[in-house]
């Protein structure tokens, strides 16, 4: 009852912020769901800030003789270096787990050699094979994993959200009380499909500028050709 109490309170900024917070919400987090690969950091902080806000406002009182200022400074405080603690955790977070990501899928790949009678390890080509592969995987790893958590958060922000604004208890998305959480999943696969066709999107626009790096930075004209309108590089 008592970690009830205390998680409802570090909430209470969101939960007592009304319709224009609940929509607030949403709008952050459907731009986590398109595009949350690039506002991780963004997203962590405010995430950060605000239980930081909560949170500190929760251990004022034990401090409050000896602290030289005053409850709203000091939240502010607290909540400003949660949020900065919050981010750089994040970081290593995801460093980490696209790490433990290759070492697995290493692993597994020996694994599965070794149960073919064959000692990946021990060769000089197949270890230069092994090497090549955990490189290539630590490269896509480290734009799969941002992916994959902000269209976790970006779908449990959504439901959030809606929950808030429709007065339904956000207490059904801690994942113990009831499943409502894990629908989230859902919400994650739409959005890295999202994700991954705009960073295909990118991948051929990087490769078209490669090709033609002129192409970025040619003076543009626009005139009439053949009846057709058409804006292009002099």
């Amino acid at each position: 009852m008592a970690q009830h109490d205390t998680t409802s309170s570090i909430l209470e900024p969101l939960l007592t912020g009304g319709p224009l917070v609940a929509l607030l919400i949403m709008a952050l987090s459907v731009v986590l769901l398109v595009e949350g690969r690039k506002r991780i950091p963004m997203t962590v902080g405010m995430i950060g800030f605000v239980v930081g806000f909560g949170l500190t406002g929760q251990l004022y009182p034990l401090v409050a003789e000896q602290s030289p200022v005053g409850e709203g400074p000091l939240r502010f405080l607290g909540a400003v270096i949660i949020a900065i603690v919050c981010v750089s955790a994040a970081f290593v977070t995801m460093r980490f787990l696209a790490a433990g990501l290759v070492y697995l899928s290493v692993t597994t790949i020996i694994d599965t050699g070794w149960a073919a009678g064959v000692d990946l390890e021990g060769d000089a080509f197949y270890s230069g094979l092994l090497t090549l592969t955990a490189f290539v995987l630590s490269m896509s790893f480290r734009r799969f994993v941002p992916a994959v958590m902000a269209g976790l958060v970006g779908s449990l922000g959504v439901m959030f959200g809606f929950y808030l604004l429709v007065g339904w208890p956000v207490e059904r998305l801690d994942g113990v009380s009831a499943p409502d959480a894990y629908l989230a999943v859902l919400g994650a696969l739409v959005s890295l499909i999202l994700q991954f066709r705009s960073i295909r999107d990118e991948d051929e626009m990087e490769e078209m500028l490669d090709e033609n790096p002129s192409a970025d930075t040619a003076p543009q004209k626009a005139f009439i050709d053949d009846d057709e309108f058409y804006i292009g590089p002099v």
